[in-house]
C-alpha cells in the first residue's frame, strides 16, 4: 500500500484537522472525465466515520449502543473539479461542541487547490428513532483532540 494514502493529522496552529486520502477511481468520474458531484458525498462520509474511529469513537459500536447518526444536512460548493487517478486530501474538523446534532466541515483538496468546502449535519437518535443527545464523553474527545473550531 502507498503510505501517502493513509489517513494523518493536519495542525494549523492551535486547531487540528483530521485528513484522509482518496485515490478518485474511474467509477468516480463522470462521462465529462471529472468526478461526478455525488461521488463526493462517498469521500466526505469516510472522512467523518475515519476522523471519529481516529479519536476513539467507532460507528459500529455506537450502532451497537442504540447511537444511530442520519445526515439531516448536506451543503456542498463545488469550486473545481477533480479528475481521475488524482488523489485528493479531505480535510475534516467539527463546527462546535456536539448537542444533539453534531457539524462537521469539510475541504476536498487536490494538492493546493480547493476543490470542493462542505458542511453535513447529522442528529443523534435513539434505535426507535427518537432524538437523543450526543453520547458523554463524545465533546470531550474532540476538544482534546482540538477538532473543534468554526
Amino acid at each position: 500500500m502507498n503510505n501517502f494514502l493513509q489517513s494523518f493529522w493536519k495542525n494549523n496552529g492551535k486547531e487540528k484537522l483530521f485528513c484522509i486520502h482518496h485515490r478518485v477511481k474511474y467509477a468516480d468520474t463522470d462521462r465529462m472525465d471529472m468526478v461526478y458531484h455525488g461521488s463526493y458525498i462517498h469521500m466526505l462520509e469516510s472522512a467523518r466515520v475515519e476522523t471519529l474511529r481516529e479519536i476513539g469513537w467507532v460507528y459500529s459500536k455506537m450502532e451497537e449502543a442504540g447511537i444511530l447518526l442520519p445526515v439531516i444536512d448536506l451543503k456542498i460548493k463545488y469550486k473545481k473539479p477533480g479528475r481521475y487517478d488524482q488523489i485528493l486530501r479531505i480535510e475534516t474538523h467539527v463546527l462546535k461542541p456536539p448537542t444533539s446534532r453534531i457539524d462537521f466541515h469539510f475541504k476536498i483538496m487536490h494538492e493546493e487547490d480547493l476543490l470542493v468546502e462542505a458542511q453535513v449535519t447529522l442528529a443523534f437518535i435513539d434505535s426507535n428513532g427518537k432524538p437523543r443527545r450526543a453520547p458523554d464523553g463524545l465533546a470531550r474527545d474532540l476538544e482534546k483532540n482540538a477538532l473543534i473550531h468554526s
